[in-house]
């Protein structure tokens, strides 16, 4: 079996989509799939497609209008082809934009977006985004106490954590609220070079809150200095379905609250150190429940089903029904 990936594929993985798409061709490969990895804007990737012929194409985009023209063009120019397509941001798939794509088969993550394609005559099937369980897990205790020094972090603080595109619509003025309580420390990791968050990222700093605005390659150490992890935003449209953040803090066995943001409270139900709010107004009273009282946490547990090995397997299966 071919297949061919097309989304935005980089050096520096630190955005969602790309990060999906990185992780699903890394999937397929370690399942034996031959796999192409076409990034949408490079012309000579769409005549590498030609020449691969793949048996599925399989689209991993934000569908700009751009994306969905030039979609519809690498669809046309591989008529033999299946055509998959994951939806990542489906606030954002109009009707009208997918309907003359016409895709074999839609992956949704949240029971509004599965009514929403079947609405629009699609065929669907259940598909979330995945952790890397062996690169995102507990570390001991030791490591920790050495992790804080090397970050110059008191081990008395109680860390709370979010990794962030820095645009406000994030909901991220939160944190200002969080900072405030007493012997809390509130780290936000940033991405690198993002004009707009300048103001944004001034304004929380100016609140205590540590932001750091760089790569870290090591990121799973990142989430093992943290003794929670926080994630405010509300706006369907300021992240994908299911943040891979989340998932990544719920693999370190992080106590997370979250707000039922996208397919979070489809894929996952509250308990074992998950908690789901209404309110961020309600994040500070339930931050300062779990530093005082620190409950059972096993958040590990309820993601180890969506490791991307699993997830892998679980395609590849779609992929020759499909086929079929």
């Amino acid at each position: 079996m071919k297949v061919c990936l097309v989304g935005h594929f980089s050096d520096v993985v630190d955005e969602g989509k790309r990060n999906v798409a990185r992780s699903l061709g890394n999937g397929l490969e370690s399942k034996g799939i031959e796999v192409a990895k076409c990034t949408i804007s490079s012309l000579s990737a769409w005549r590498s497609i030609r020449t691969f012929r793949p048996d599925i194409i399989h689209f991993v985009l934000t569908p700009t209008t751009r994306g969905i023209l030039t979609t519809k063009l690498i669809s046309k120019l591989n008529p033999e082809a299946k055509t998959v397509i994951s939806a990542l941001h489906p606030s954002l798939w109009a009707k009208r934009l997918l309907k003359p794509l016409r895709p074999d088969i839609v992956l949704f993550q949240s029971k509004k977006s599965d009514l929403l394609f079947r609405s629009a005559g699609f065929e669907t099937c259940f598909f979330p985004n995945g952790v890397d369980l062996s690169k995102f897990r507990p570390m001991e205790e030791s490591h920790i106490r050495r992790l804080r020094e090397e970050f110059q972090l008191s081990s008395d603080s109680f860390v709370v954590l979010h990794l962030a595109s820095m645009r406000r619509a994030r909901n991220l003025n939160v944190f200002k609220q969080i900072q405030q309580a007493e012997g809390t420390q509130v780290i936000i990791v940033a991405r690198e070079n993002e004009v707009e968050s300048e103001l944004l990222a001034r304004e929380l700093e100016g609140a205590g809150c540590l932001v750091w605005k760089k790569h870290f390659s090591n990121v799973e150490a990142v989430y093992n200095l943290a003794d929670c992890y926080v994630f405010p935003t509300i706006d369907p449209k300021a992240c994908i379905e299911t943040p891979l953040s989340v998932l990544e803090a719920m693999a370190c066995n992080l106590p997370v609250v979250t707000t039922r943001f996208g397919a979070l409270p489809d894929v996952f139900k509250e308990g074992s150190g998950l908690v789901f709010v209404d309110d961020v107004e309600q994040m500070p009273s339930i931050l300062g429940a779990i530093r005082d009282k620190g409950p059972r946490v096993d958040t590990r547990s309820l993601v180890a089903r969506y490791s991307w090995d699993d997830l892998a397997e679980g395609l590849v299966e779609m992929y020759r029904r499909l086929l079929r």
